[in-house]
């Protein structure tokens, strides 16, 4: 399995391709506001098929480009948190524009699960940055969206935001394996890593 990773978007988001060489089986973590021609081509040049676009949480910076990726992809289950499609149709500020956000294939909460290949990706609840912000763990791989970052964590200042909440949420990853954490913006890092270096892990 292999994981590339594209920054991309009006602010930086990391999108992921998550794909198996062989079967080309694929998924898609985050899509941002603006996706570029390579993001697309490298789906493209290596005939990837994309099961899932994944969708950490509801913010512009993630996923208000979503119809120009389904416009590629148009077979792509997308998959977002129950809360922040929520969040999505009653307009909160900084989340996707209701009216560009197409109606999910799959809502999810946490401890749910998505096939993959002969394996499942499982779906981590860890509210704070948003109310329905999820990782989605898939192997050693965590994708964490805006939850953690290497040495920091996400803002919480901003609509359905709650410190108290994403510090559980933090909490929460710390007490998972050695993952590799793969975030929604700036370098991967891991759990191990954090422990020692993120104040608040601990």
């Amino acid at each position: 399995m292999k994981i590339a990773v594209f920054e991309q978007g009006s602010i930086g988001t990391n999108c992921y391709i998550v794909y198996d060489e062989n079967s080309k089986m694929a998924f898609c973590v985050d899509c941002s506001d603006k996706m570029n021609d390579k993001y697309i081509s490298f789906i493209e040049e290596k005939n990837l098929q994309i099961c899932y676009l994944l969708i950490t949480h509801g913010h512009y910076d993630h996923a208000a480009d979503i119809e120009s990726f389904l416009h590629h992809f148009p077979k792509v289950k997308v998959v977002i948190s129950q809360s922040d499609y929520n969040n999505i149709e009653q307009g909160r500020n900084v989340f996707c524009q209701k009216e560009s956000f197409p109606e999910p294939d799959i809502l999810v909460d946490d401890a749910d699960t998505l096939p993959f290949l002969q394996s499942i990706i499982q779906v981590i609840a860890t509210p704070g940055h948003t109310s329905g912000s999820v990782c989605y763990l898939f192997g050693d791989a965590l994708f964490c969206g805006d939850t953690v970052f290497d040495g920091s964590i996400g803002r919480t200042d901003m609509a359905t935001g709650s410190f108290f909440e994403i510090m559980k949420s933090v909490a929460k990853i710390a007490t998972l394996g050695d993952y590799a954490l793969y975030p929604g913006h700036m370098t991967v890092t891991d759990i191990p890593t954090q422990r020692l270096v993120n104040p608040y892990f601990r």
